[in-house]
């Protein structure tokens, strides 16, 4: 009789993605496209788009110097 059992897929471990608590956007284009769909939401806010140095992944933030 043949076995039932399912792999499970595991995420690989990172532990550097256990430092980001903000939200993750895997290219620029992603999160430029989220920031300015929350920009036309709130016109009063300015973000801008960042590479994280921990996870490699891209955030927004509403800090808008060029030390990005």
């Amino acid at each position: 009789m043949p076995r039932n059992n399912k792999s499970i897929r595991h995420q690989p471990f990172s532990i550097n993605g256990l430092f980001c608590t903000k939200r993750k956007y895997r290219n620029e284009k992603e999160a430029q496209e989220a920031a300015e769909f929350q920009m036309l939401h709130d016109m009063n806010l300015e973000l801008s788009v960042y590479k994280c140095d921990l996870c490699r992944y891209w955030h927004l933030t509403r800090n808008t110097s060029d030390k990005f």
